[in-house]
């Protein structure tokens, strides 16, 4: 059969700049738990300058689906 693919993700309040320390965070815990990247990752700005002026609401939701290595 076909491997099954997780999707890993974290929401962080952050601004899409401020995303990369997040992806970091969420790579180190797919290592440690050895797992595997499997396919692209996705940054989806969640709530921002539509919903609130207030940058400390903003959240940004990062993606990563991986699979059993």
């Amino acid at each position: 059969g076909t491997p099954r693919s997780d999707l890993y993700l974290i929401q962080a309040r952050a601004t899409h700049n401020e995303a990369p320390a997040y992806y970091l965070k969420l790579l180190a815990y797919i290592r440690e738990h050895r797992l595997k990247i499997d396919g692209f990752s996705r940054g989806v700005t969640m709530i921002d300058y539509v919903l609130t002026n207030d940058p400390k609401q903003f959240v940004t939701e990062i993606q990563i689906p991986v699979c059993e290595g």
